[in-house]
C-alpha cells in the first residue's frame, strides 16, 4: 500500500484557522487464483520448494521467475557460437589444408566454404555463399616449418 500525505488549508470562518493533515491511502487490487498442475511428480514438487526455500522466495515467486526465465529461452539460439564453430573447424582441418599454401581459405557458419587464389576472392564470395554470417575466417595458408626446439633447462650468461 501507498500512503500519501497532503496538507490543506481550512478556508477562513472555521474555528480552527491552522493546517490540517490529511491521508489519503491509495489501494492496489490484487487478484489471487490457484494454479493445479496435474501430472507433476513428487520429486519435482520437492526441488521446485527446495529451490524456492534456497533462494529466499515464496514457491509463487519462483514458478513466476521460472516463467520467466523460460520466456527468454529461444532454442534456436545456437549453443555453439559462429565463431567457436569457425575456429574449431579451423582446427580439424589445418593439417589438411597445408596442401593449399599460399591459397587463401574461406570457413563461416562452421564449414570450409572454399579455396581461392587471393583472400579478396574469397571475401567477394562470402557475400554470395554465407550472406547472413556473423563471423568468418579468410586467411592465407602458409606451409612454414614447424620445428621442434628443445630448452635443456640452464641459463645463458652474457
Amino acid at each position: 500500500m501507498h500512503t500519501q500525505e497532503r496538507i490543506h488549508q481550512r478556508p477562513s470562518g472555521t474555528l480552527d484557522q491552522g493546517l490540517i493533515s490529511v491521508r489519503t491511502l491509495n489501494v492496489a487490487k490484487v487478484m489471487l487464483m490457484t494454479l493445479v498442475i496435474r501430472g507433476l511428480d513428487e520429486k519435482t514438487k520437492r526441488w521446485i520448494r527446495a529451490e524456492a526455500v534456497k533462494r529466499g522466495l515464496k514457491l509463487s515467486n519462483a514458478v513466476k521467475e521460472a516463467f520467466q526465465l523460460w520466456q527468454t529461452y529461444n532454442p534456436a539460439t545456437p549453443a555453439v557460437s559462429e565463431m567457436e564453430a569457425n575456429n574449431a573447424t579451423y582446427s580439424a582441418l589445418r593439417e589438411e589444408l597445408d596442401k593449399y599454401a599460399g591459397r587463401a581459405v574461406l570457413i563461416a557458419k562452421g564449414k570450409l566454404l572454399g579455396i581461392y587464389d587471393t583472400p579478396r576472392s574469397a571475401a567477394l564470395d562470402l557475400r554470395t555463399k554465407a550472406p547472413d554470417a556473423h563471423h568468418a575466417i579468410i586467411t592465407i595458408i602458409n606451409n612454414d616449418k614447424k620445428e621442434k626446439l628443445e630448452w635443456s633447462g640452464g641459463s645463458l650468461k652474457l
